[in-house]
């Protein structure tokens, strides 16, 4: 049996010793700049953050319904879901070295001895083992499993935004190339009345065969930019099903134009939130945590473990005392284990673990640059794609006019063909223009929301539940 005054000096060590070999956490030193280069607007930085569900600024029932299948479906973020269970489970397993193991259990037996007859052995009762954490390694293994409980909850988080993101971007691609097929028909039209002008005119001689041959070519070039259209509609919609969990061709959507969806606007906050904000970033920092926690349990794990054991319960040579008072008993004994070669293991163990805390600094360190580098690519996308827009909007009112005109012209025989020709392609290209860079605009908005980590929120609770 241990002393009594042992086991106090024992316990009384336990919080000093595992000072002796605690790495403390200290968050890396990190440059952000003051403000984007893309949104200088002064006394603004800090409104217009996302909002947890941002897609719903789109105003489009159609992308809410999709993105609620999608988080309820999807195979990743059903997998990531599964992850942050297992680290849950993990982090039980691991905080369970924090107590004690009590194990219960009855038993009998013979014994017999030289010419003795034999004597029958019963008992009946607990055993309690401990191992008294005097150096921390359990609480440092304890402590590295939580953050890694984080690091998964913060891992699915980017998931569940990179999947929003998704569903949202192609969503909007399929309503661009709604818009796209809409204008290769409206120009087909235009080609083909244009078509239909000449051949009247050719039958009374007004016109030449050149003339007749070069515009069934612009019919044809119009009508051949269909088909490649109604194949990205269809494996734009196949990709779209994946991302709700389902197969291809098994969803019926409405569809309608992205120019009928409001453009809203967004305010990107301050470069320092996004340390606060990132679930990528919030990650490799709760992976540095846990990193430096396994430094404190291989440290510790140098030292010898001292772990205590007890039992008792009743013990009797006959079945019919086993119960009585008398037959009640008890042990508690210490053991001290300590490891005397181990061919350097221990120690390489905590220069790997130191390794590993530095390469982590170097990857929270990147993902916070590589962070400012998706906001800052964002808003300049934004800004300059709305630029671009606004010209070649300028330049489709300016090409039609110039294609009416012709034609009027053309009419009246006051213009050659050429005239009308040029002034065709021309407007049919100025069209064709616009569309992709309306989803250019709504892709960096949407990426826009993805750098600034989406709706993110409080992951501590999510790890709680």
């Amino acid at each position: 049996m241990v002393p009594t005054f042992i086991l106090c000096l024992v316990i009384g060590l336990t919080a000093g010793c595992a000072s002796l070999t605690r790495e403390t956490y200290v968050r890396p030193d990190v440059s952000t700049p003051k403000t984007w280069a893309g949104q200088s607007t002064p006394g603004q930085q800090n409104a217009g953050w996302p909002d947890q569900e941002w897609w719903k600024c789109f105003q489009s029932a159609e992308l809410n319904h999709l993105i609620d299948t999608a988080q309820s479906n999807n195979y990743d973020l059903k997998a990531a879901v599964a992850r942050v269970a297992e680290a849950r489970a993990g982090a039980r397993i691991a905080g369970a070295g924090l107590y004690p193991v009590l194990t219960a259990g009855a038993g009998a037996g013979q014994s017999k001895s030289g010419g003795t007859p034999s004597v029958g052995n019963f008992n009946v009762g607990p055993q309690v083992n401990y191992e008294i954490d005097i150096w921390g390694k359990n609480r440092f293994i304890a402590d590295s499993a939580d953050a890694t409980l984080l690091s998964t909850v913060f891992a699915g988080d980017s998931v569940r935004i990179t999947l929003t993101a998704d569903v949202a971007a192609t969503y909007f691609q399929l309503l661009s190339l709604n818009d796209r097929l809409n204008v290769a028909h409206k120009n087909l039209a235009n080609a083909q009345s244009l078509m239909d002008l000449i051949n009247l005119q050719r039958k009374v001689g007004k016109v030449s065969d050149l003339e007749v041959e070069r515009q069934r070519t612009q019919v044809a070039n119009t009508e051949a930019t269909i088909p490649p259209v109604l194949q990205q509609i269809r494996v734009t919609q196949d990709a779209l099903a994946v991302l709700l969990g389902k197969n291809p061709n098994e969803i019926d959507l409405q569809g309608g134009s992205l120019r009928m969806l409001p453009m809203p606007a967004l305010i990107a906050g301050l470069p320092s939130d996004l340390l606060e904000r990132r679930p990528d970033i919030r990650k490799a920092e709760t992976d540095l945590i846990a990193a430096s926690a396994d430094i404190g349990a291989a440290r510790a794990a140098l030292y010898p473990q001292i772990s205590l054991s007890g039992s008792g319960g009743l013990a009797s040579t006959a079945l019919s005392a086993l119960f009585n008072p008398s037959s009640a008993f008890y042990s508690l004994s210490a053991n001290l284990l300590g490891t005397l070669f181990d061919g350097g293991k221990l120690k390489g163990q905590v220069e790997l673990s130191k390794a590993r805390k530095e390469e982590l600094i170097a990857i929270y360190h990147q993902s916070i640059v590589s962070a400012f580098q998706d906001v800052e690519d964002s808003l300049a996308g934004i800004e300059q794609l709305n630029e671009q827009e606004e010209a070649l909007r300028r330049t489709v009112l300016h090409a039609r006019e110039a294609y009416r005109l012709a034609e009027m012209s053309y009419r009246l025989g006051q213009t050659d063909f050429t005239t009308v020709l040029l002034a065709e392609e021309t407007m049919i290209s100025a069209e064709a223009a616009v569309d992709p860079i309306l989803f250019g605009r709504f892709t960096a908005l949407v990426n826009l929301y993805r750098a600034l980590g989406g709706g993110w929120g409080d992951p501590t609770k999510t790890a709680q539940k």
